[in-house]
């Protein structure tokens, strides 16, 4: 057996007539293994609860930076509604495309006549000033 195991208390060999009997050895020796075991115990539940804190401790941040994040991210909803309201409707704005392009036919339609009645005056004034030439010449 290891010497570090042994008690101070019982350094004495088991052997000799003044020492401690075998079975009081072996009982200084598990009476200091049990203190060592309990002490090694007490410092792991120590540990545990000082990881737990730590622990609580971040789920905590982690909880507040998620709150955080979500807020913005309802922030930035509430702009992209505010933005979507402002937006014409489709049907809407097909049905004022639909209008211009009826105005912009209208208009096309509309100049063609003007220019097939424009060239028809400049016909008849070509042949008015003929006659008045045909006229004058006679």
């Amino acid at each position: 057996m290891s010497s570090a195991l042994i008690p101070s208390a019982t350094v004495t060999t088991p052997n000799r007539p003044d020492g401690p009997t075998w079975p009081e050895h072996f009982r200084a020796l598990l009476d200091e293994m049990d203190r060592r075991f309990t002490a090694d115990i007490k410092a792991q539940d120590k540990a545990v609860q000082i990881a737990m804190i730590a622990s609580e401790k971040a789920v905590v941040k982690a909880e507040i930076a998620a709150e955080k994040r979500f807020e913005s991210v309802n922030e930035f909803r509430g702009q992209l509604a505010d933005q979507a309201a402002t937006f014409m409707p489709r049907a809407e704005a097909e049905q004022r495309i639909a209008a211009l392009a009826e105005k912009i036919d209208d208009l096309k339609g509309s100049s063609r006549a003007g220019a097939s009645a424009l060239f028809g005056y400049l016909i008849g004034a070509a042949g008015l000033a003929i006659a008045i030439i045909a006229f004058v010449t006679r």
